[in-house]
């Protein structure tokens, strides 16, 4: 017997070694194998998938679409001129059937001036499919009768909608005749053979658009209803909710002639069994239960990326994009999406960020989603002729120039600061951040200097039309928000200094500018010039104030004038000269846009006549994103004149900026530079952004400014009874000519929030608002949540709202968590529903209408439509003096101070009359 060794551990020879590692060895092999076969089935499993979903997916023929949509005779509303579908709309559409074909992902900007029609797009995509239908032959009464085959459907879903996404399909008709004999084919198909009720209802519908004469129901004829717009051809509506009176088949035909007296299923515009209809979420809907209600997935999910729809999803547009698609993804993985954008930078964050694809890994290569620009050099769907080609002429020379200085280097400080306060999850400090730099910007900007300009709009305007404009150039409001203690960049420690330096670059504005100066020197060759020249504005308005300063500073330049050498005017002003004859238009050999936007410059790079010469004086922050984008757009065009005009203005555009000293911002990564807007406006709008904008009135004053407002919108009225200064609320219904009003416009709002912090205010009350729903909330009755919150439902009566709804309402946890300054309150948006809830919460009215005053109105974005998110606040205030300062006793010298500079901003009532929405 072999006696074991004890002088060495067990299996530690080099044998035993060798055979441990080809073991180990062994095991790893088969966990790679393993994992590599479990790898090759799920990719096998995919594309089996992919190859299913492509065969069952309907494959549409592109080219027939749009042959349809050439031949079918269109014409703009209320004209019998027939025009044709736009090439840009037909290169959007065929990016749409694309997508639909392999059920990918696009993204399409329209460039320079079309703003993409979503709605309309879904509607010609859906007249195509019917009128691409072939033609077949079938057998009804033992007759031969010419039919169609069954035509592809189309249910689409749509995000963010509004009432605007449907404007631009208004404006177009279909040929009734046309149009009404492909229904028709449709319906004799439909009564040979089986067909859902859905197709039948629609077709049918559809096919009664023949006997349209143009007569209306009061026995009058007009042209608009000789044939059906082409909004009214697909049905939309919210996939979970009521559906709008205005969604359904023929709305506008039905209701304005008598073809709506025939009987009809309803099958079409229910969404269950449509065969053609659009779902609908708005930006504010809650996105995954509207999905989660479509039943069958969508065939097209179009997501709105335009300027106006980006306004309508917030400062972090982005990342709600981003959020909806990845949930349309997840729920709906076989629909096809487009994203519809009008700007380089918006269409760059599309392709990349909200649709593009990422390798797994924190440094993960992105890949871009197919992108396409289109160039739409109009904003109609249609066109007078089918293949309009513009000739495009000059300019030879583009000549850049710009500045920089103190100015942009404050400016940059002010851009990290946004950033770290957006970081910091407090966008609404973020957003006055910029607000101060498009102020900033906007007054360095300006032909003159800041007093001049104040000086003008005195002579010119009324006092009060002048400190409403005015308004937009002044940031003391702004910066006593941000140096507030209760400001988290005061907590930061830069909000103090900043204001600091930004009120004394303001203070040398106000002495000059320097575009004032850079405009100076670039007037000097146009006094030597033997050819006529163009200076081109933002407005009529600026153009109007510069050519008051430049004939002071230049004598010369009066003579120039007056013979029509020099012409100073508005935006339009290219397109003007660009119309006139021939002969004349050529004597203009220069041109100087003056702090255009960056927008701006490209659509005038677009223009299909420009001079010779073109002179671009703007900031340095204007040209350095201008002429990235430009860069951008001229590598997706074609080849061509304007390819050409903006690589020029780039390749100017960057050596300017290099020359200047400008330091180098991410321009991939940051938003584009805000743009600069001269407001000019003197209407106070407080009809806020409801759906329905009828009903509205126009209170005109002696001195010159307009107050939008419903019929019920409350109104502050000095109060002539009263022994001291006093003023009450009436509703805009009741008030009366002669009557004396505060108009609690810019001008009031700028000097109001200097004297009272209200959003430093607003999130003190949110917090307390948030401790007095969540104590009286437990006390109520109930052994649960739920059994509280159907008490809190019954108390609210009606119109009841749902436990969801009420149940965010309630859920504070987070939010009393929260620093004070990232708190946004849990809390009903209307005013009528806010006090039957915390009525059902034993709140009482006064201390309930305070919370609304400032725990909810003062919260809302300054960039609603409402235009003066503070009415409600300081009207309280101002009719309601004794509770305003009982509740607030630590701001006592405040709202006096308010009360009393109220007395300067009443105006006389001259003149109240219906308005439409503006």
């Amino acid at each position: 017997m072999k006696r074991r060794r004890f002088d060495r551990p067990p299996g530690n020879g080099f044998e035993d070694r060798a055979q441990q590692q080809q073991e180990l060895k062994e095991r790893r092999d088969a966990l790679l194998e393993k994992m590599r076969t479990a790898a090759n089935q799920r990719a096998a499993h995919q594309k089996d998938a992919e190859a299913e979903t492509k065969a069952t997916r309907a494959h549409r023929n592109v080219e027939a679409y749009l042959q349809a949509l050439a031949d079918m005779p269109f014409y703009r509303l209320g004209s019998r001129a027939r025009a044709y579908l736009a090439p840009w709309y037909q290169t959007i559409v065929r990016s749409a059937l694309e997508a639909m074909n392999d059920g990918g992902a696009r993204v399409v900007m329209s460039w320079p001036l079309s703003q993409p029609c979503p709605s309309g797009i879904l509607d010609l995509i859906a007249l195509g499919a019917t009128a691409s239908a072939q033609p077949t032959q079938i057998v009804v009464a033992s007759q031969h009768e010419d039919a169609r085959e069954q035509a592809d459907g189309l249910r689409a879903l749509l995000y963010p909608y509004a009432r605007s996404t449907h404007a631009a399909a208004r404006q177009v008709q279909v040929d009734r005749t046309q149009f009404g004999s492909v229904h028709f084919d449709h319906v004799k198909r439909c009564l040979d053979g089986p067909a859902t009720p859905g197709t039948k209802d629609y077709h049918q519908v559809l096919s009664r658009v023949r006997q349209l004469t143009g007569q209306a129901i009061d026995g009058q004829s007009y042209v608009e209803f000789e044939h059906p717009i082409l909004d009214e051809l697909v049905p939309h509506g919210p996939p979970d909710g009521p559906h709008p009176a205005n969604s359904e088949l023929l709305w506008r035909t039905r209701n304005k002639t008598d073809i709506g007296q025939f009987s009809r299923s309803g099958a079409a515009d229910d969404p269950a069994s449509a065969i053609y209809y659009v779902f609908t979420i708005r930006a504010n809907d809650a996105v995954s239960r509207q999905l989660a209600a479509i039943a069958e997935s969508p065939h097209l999910f179009i997501i709105d990326l335009s300027r106006t729809a980006r306004g309508r999803l917030g400062w972090n547009w982005q990342a709600r994009a981003r959020e909806v698609v990845d949930q349309v993804r997840k729920l709906h993985p076989d629909t096809a999406i487009l994203a519809l954008t009008d700007e380089p930078w918006a269409y760059r964050v599309a392709r990349f960020e909200v649709l593009g694809s990422r390798t797994p890994g924190k440094k993960g290569k992105v890949f871009p989603a197919p992108g396409r620009v289109v160039f739409a050099p109009g904003n109609d769907i249609l066109t007078e002729s089918p293949k309009p080609a513009p000739a495009f002429e000059g300019p030879v020379d583009i000549e850049v120039d710009g500045f920089f200085g103190d100015l942009d280097r404050l400016i940059e400080r002010l851009r990290s600061l946004a950033r770290a306060l957006a970081d910091r999850g407090n966008p609404s400090e973020a957003a006055t951040v910029r607000d101060v730099i498009a102020t900033i910007r906007r007054s360095a900007c300006l032909p003159g200097s800041l007093s001049a300009f104040s000086a003008f709009l005195e002579t010119e305007t009324t006092t009060a039309m002048a400190a409403d404009i005015f308004a937009s150039y002044r940031i003391g409001a702004n910066l006593t928000s941000l140096s507030d203690i209760r400001s988290l960049a005061s907590q930061l420690d830069v909000g103090q200094e900043i204001a600091t330096n930004a009120r004394e670059l303001m203070r040398a504005l106000e002495a000059q500018t320097p575009m004032a100066l850079l405009l100076q020197d670039a007037m000097q060759a146009l006094l030597r010039s033997s050819s006529r020249s163009l200076v081109v504005f933002r407005s009529d308005m600026i153009a109007e104030f510069a050519t008051n300063e430049l004939t002071q500073r230049i004598p010369k330049l009066d003579d120039r004038l007056d013979s029509d050498m020099v012409r100073l005017g508005g935006s339009e002003l290219i397109a003007t000269v660009s119309a006139a004859h021939l002969s004349f238009r050529n004597q203009f050999k220069r041109v100087i846009l003056v702090a255009p936007t960056s927008a701006s410059i490209l659509a005038t790079l677009a223009e299909p006549w420009l001079p010779d010469r073109m002179v671009i004086l703007a900031d340095a922050d204007t040209l350095a994103f201008a002429a990235k984008d430009a860069e951008r757009l001229a590598s997706e065009l074609d080849d061509g004149v304007v390819a050409k005009r903006l690589r020029q203005f780039a390749s100017q555009g960057f050596a300017r900026i290099s020359e200047i000293g400008r330091h180098a911002v991410r321009l991939d990564d940051e938003l584009p530079s805000e743009d600069i807007e001269f407001p000019t406006g003197t209407v106070i709008d407080l009809s806020g952004g409801g759906r329905d904008d009828r009903d509205l009135l126009e209170i005109r004053m002696n001195n010159g400014q307009r107050i939008l407002s419903r019929r019920s919108t409350g109104i502050v009225v000095r109060h002539d009874g009263a022994t001291t200064l006093a003023f009450i609320e009436k509703p805009a219904s009741a008030i009366k000519v002669g009557e004396e009003i505060c108009v609690i416009g810019p001008a009031f709002i700028e000097r109001a929030r200097s004297l009272l912090n209200v959003r430093g205010t607003a999130a003190a009350e949110i917090r307390e608002y948030h401790n007095q729903v969540a104590s009286r909330f437990a006390a109520l009755p109930g052994h649960s949540i739920v059994d509280r919150l159907r008490h809190v439902v019954a108390e609210m009566g009606e119109p009841r709202v749902s436990l969801d709804t009420a149940r965010y309402w309630i859920s504070l946890e987070q939010e009393l968590e929260k620093e004070l300054h990232e708190v946004v309150p849990h809390a009903p948006q209307d005013r009528d529903t806010f006090l039957r809830f915390t009525a059902a919460l034993g709140i009482g009215p006064k201390l309930a209408e305070n919370f609304w005053r400032w725990a909810v109105v003062a919260q809302r974005s300054h960039r609603l439509r409402s235009g003066n998110v503070f009415h409600d606040a300081f009207r309280g205030i101002l009719t309601d003096p004794h509770a305003a300062l009982a509740e607030n006793v630590d701001r006592t010298d405040e709202i006096r101070a308010l009360r009393s500079m109220a007395e300067s901003h009443v105006a006389t009532v001259a003149k109240i009359e219906r308005a439409g929405a503006i």
